[in-house]
């Protein structure tokens, strides 16, 4: 018996081609589903880090705010001090900063992810389909 195979095979030979289209597909699909992957991961490091800075702002305009508030009673009862805009506008910055980072991620949580990858998929589908319908 001769180990070659060749287009002589019967039914093999399709299903060994088959099997061979079928993984050269899954390796093209898997390949793409990685490259979005990691464009994923770092759209989320994106995120995470741009929602750290806006705490972080937020509770710095917080406690500004309250040294604000505290020391502006005491304006009120008679105790001038300058600074004590200057804390208010400083913290009220710091709050309008956090506010735009977190539009920002909001706006990029609106973008979906693996997009390439299912429009494939639909494409693939879509195809299928059509073929399907076909008589042979």
């Amino acid at each position: 018996m001769n180990s070659d195979t060749g287009p002589t095979d019967g039914v093999t030979g399709p299903l060994r081609e088959m099997a061979l289209a079928g993984l050269s597909y899954l390796r093209a699909r898997l390949e793409l589903a990685g490259l979005e992957g990691r464009e994923a991961l770092t759209r989320l490091c994106g995120m995470l880090l741009l929602a750290a800075v806006a705490a972080t702002l937020a509770m710095a305009g917080y406690l500004l705010l309250c040294v604000a508030l505290v020391f502006g009673v005491a304006r009120i009862l008679n105790n001038e001090h300058s600074w004590i805009w200057i804390a208010a506008a400083a913290g009220t910055l710091h709050l309008l900063g956090a506010w735009g980072l977190l539009a920002a991620t909001r706006s990029w949580l609106g973008k979906p992810m693996f997009a390439s990858t299912i429009e494939e998929f639909r494409k693939d589908d879509a195809w299928l389909k059509s073929t399907a319908t076909r008589p042979r």
